[in-house]
């Protein structure tokens, strides 16, 4: 399983929607900001990597969770 689908499975338990989209903008998925941080605590741990909250704030499609997250892995 690549990056993209390993995050689009994590976000698709959360909000109950089988088939997500990269370029879906979060704040369309009716999440509230405990939502995102239990989200991104959980990506952290599945890729063993954080985020500090500049980082968080800054994401609005799994696309960008997406990238961040190959950039932080390739280091």
């Amino acid at each position: 399983m690549n990056t993209i689908q390993k995050v689009q499975e994590i976000f698709a338990k959360k909000v109950k929607i089988d088939k997500l989209t990269p370029t879906v903008e979060l704040r369309e998925l009716g999440l509230d900001s405990l939502d995102l941080v239990e989200l991104m605590m959980d990506i952290e741990e599945e890729f063993k990597i954080e985020f500090d909250n500049d980082e968080m704030v800054g994401f609005k499609t799994i696309h960008d969770v997406v990238k961040a997250i190959e950039a932080k892995v390739k280091k």
